[in-house]
């Protein structure tokens, strides 16, 4: 059971409240774009909390019931049914307390395990949304995460993955000697209950069903060897865990929050979805909270000449172009551009905002690509040079044969 940590509670730090922007930033244009599904939505917060900290910061449930009312509030055309369910297991008279003005939160007080399937039960029509921001790692089991992936009519996950808190627990279940300094190497974790593995068959069983299978032991070898160090691990099964997830889901980004410039992760906030719009918002999404990682808490304030990816590497135009061309290589048929896009993200990671990517297409139009705008032409009838999609506007592209 989960420990009652009401000290977790006393004050939103700045890496949560990136986290809850990540995911408030998001949901306003998935709740206004599904709305052209005609489909209903059910929106969980798995891990809820007490939806309010004891500072005054409003936690995951205000906010995301917040972002619903004002949708409603001020689009006269969102008919969308959207039906907001907070599963939290120790303070849920608080988050009941708490979210008393919004007659739409369904508080269910208990275990996310133990709830979720009566959840989701009945809701194959629904556009569905899972925010897992879990209290440590025991509760995240990765064939749930499977098996919803195709039951909805859409599905998206935003898990707060503590992937160094994996390794920590793994080294303890296959007694490796965790060879850094566990005070320095996990300094600043914010964990609501950090989880603790002894050595046993079930403790490895335990975390086979977290990762999908039983992989990471051999990173874990590795490390016992010395042929790795624990950073090198931590991003080795990050890297294989989304693997894991991209065989039921097309799309997966990963933005990993770090508290200093070139330090190790703290968490890595994972999105997984099937749709490339979805994957196109959180990409653009993502670039935004790096750079207010970067500066805010990294930098301390301080700018930088030089932008930079999640992985906090300077990437200059020359690769962005090279990895562009690549990308365009395998266009031989026109594509939307939001779909190449959420392709380039998805095979790259977030090596920029779609701004920049923009900026780097333009030249190579009517030299190396060809491109299809609709309408083709502009109110005075000139030709569209526009390259944002819109519900009124769509841009198809295709490389060119030489």
């Amino acid at each position: 059971m989960s420990k009652n940590n009401n000290a977790f509670f006393k004050e939103k730090k700045i890496w949560s409240k990136v986290k809850d922007e990540l995911l408030g930033c998001y949901l306003f244009p998935y709740f206004t774009k599904l709305r052209a599904t005609k489909k209903p939505i059910l929106y969980v917060d798995c891990f809820a909390g007490k939806g309010k900290f004891d500072d005054g910061n409003d936690g995951s449930p205000l906010i995301v019931l917040n972002i619903i009312k004002d949708i409603q509030a001020h689009n006269t055309q969102f008919s969308t049914q959207v039906t907001p369910y907070f599963i939290e297991l120790n303070h849920a008279a608080d988050l009941r307390n708490n979210t008393i003005h919004h007659t739409n939160a369904n508080v269910i007080e208990g275990r996310f395990e133990d709830n979720i399937a009566g959840i989701l039960n009945g809701k194959t029509d629904y556009n569905v949304f899972l925010y897992i921001d879990p209290y440590g790692i025991k509760a995240l089991h990765c064939n749930l995460f499977e098996s919803i992936s195709q039951s909805f009519n859409t599905t998206e996950l935003l898990i707060n993955f503590n992937s160094f808190g994996f390794i920590r627990e793994a080294c303890r279940a296959m007694t490796v000697d965790f060879r850094e300094h566990e005070q320095e190497i996990l300094a600043d974790l914010d964990e609501y209950d950090p989880s603790v593995m002894q050595p046993s068959d079930n403790s490895i069983q335990e975390l086979n069903g977290i990762a999908g299978g039983d992989y990471w032991q051999d990173i874990i070898g590795e490390y016992n060897t010395n042929a790795i160090d624990c950073y090198a691990a931590e991003k080795k099964f990050s890297a294989l865990f989304k693997q894991r997830l991209g065989k039921f889901y097309k799309y997966i980004l990963d933005m990993p929050i770090r508290l200093k410039n070139g330090q190790h992760p703290k968490y890595r906030m994972i999105h997984a979805t099937n749709h490339p719009m979805g994957c196109f918002l959180m990409a653009d999404n993502i670039a935004k909270r790096t750079d207010k990682l970067f500066v805010e808490i990294q930098n301390a304030g301080q700018f930088s000449l030089f932008s930079q990816s999640v992985e906090n590497e300077i990437i200059d135009d020359s690769e962005i172009n090279d990895k562009l061309i690549c990308c365009l290589n395998r266009r031989h048929e026109f594509t939307p551009l939001t779909d190449f896009f959420a392709d380039f993200y998805n095979r790259y990671g977030v090596l920029c905002p779609s701004s920049r990517l923009i900026k780097n297409l333009k030249p190579l139009e009517n030299k190396q690509i060809e491109i299809q705008r609709s309408p083709d032409t502009t109110k005075i009838g000139k030709p569209s040079k526009f390259w944002t999609e819109t519900s009124n506007q769509k841009l198809w592209l295709k490389w060119m044969a030489n």
